[in-house]
């Protein structure tokens, strides 16, 4: 292969990183256009799409989230404002450069206030998408009262107990049960019932918050989709 030939193929791939980061994330959707917007898609930047009643479709780039609401025609460009610092934290692959996505851009104000997308809710049953094992952290909805709750790995039955004092919502996970991938745990004492965690891994890092989200729709991480969706949300188009 000579090097007009190498540096052809060069561009091509750099052409499609730039359209790759471009892209327009669907992470959220519902309504009668739901499934022609599922989330996972894809959609080119200023591409003109139109909603009807009662749909509501979230879009995520690098600059954040946007939400549209029918009945409208939009486009799917969601300025937002820079987040290029939010993106050298997503790694999560030293304490350094752990995602504390919660701080980058102010704590969350929805439901998922005070999380950052690294901790697994103890509330609920589902899968926990995992970069580094050491910034997996739990988190608890409500911290009303003190609590003991305990993990337990499936398989093995080792158990690790966790203290919550009042109003502590945020807690690490427990050293002398360090989190692995591809093992599910068991949470009790949450108040919520039973819960299993099902710990996958991520790889390669994601890069970008298009990626991130990618990751989590792929993998199913659904909690920690709403957390990203939550603490990254920018204005509604309506």
């Amino acid at each position: 292969m000579n090097r007009w030939m190498l540096a052809g193929c060069g561009i091509a791939l750099a052409m499609t990183a730039v359209a790759a980061e471009a892209a327009v994330l669907v992470v959220r959707s519902s309504g009668p256009s739901a499934k022609a917007f599922p989330a996972g898609r894809a959609l080119p930047e200023n591409q003109t799409i139109t909603l009807r009643g009662n749909d509501v479709v979230i879009l995520l780039d690098s600059r954040g989230t946007r939400t549209l609401r029918g009945p409208g025609t939009y486009s799917t460009s969601a300025s937002v404002g820079s987040s290029t610092s939010a993106m050298a934290a997503l790694s999560g692959q030293s304490n350094a450069r752990r995602s504390r996505v919660g701080a980058v851009r102010g704590a969350p104000t929805g439901a998922t206030s005070g999380r950052n997308v690294w901790q697994a809710n103890i509330g609920r049953s589902g899968n926990v998408c995992i970069v580094n094992p050491a910034d997996v952290g739990l988190y608890r909805a409500d911290s009303s009262n003190a609590r003991r709750i305990t993990v337990t790995e499936m398989g093995s039955n080792r158990v690790a107990t966790v203290e919550f004092a009042v109003g502590q919502k945020n807690a690490p996970w427990p050293t002398s049960l360090p989190v692995a991938v591809g093992n599910k745990y068991q949470v009790r004492g949450s108040g919520s019932g039973p819960v299993t965690l099902n710990a996958l891994p991520i790889a390669p890092v994601p890069a970008g918050l298009e990626g991130l989200a990618q990751s989590l729709i792929r993998n199913d991480c659904q909690a920690q989709l709403d957390v990203l969706i939550d603490t990254f949300a920018g204005p509604s188009a309506s």
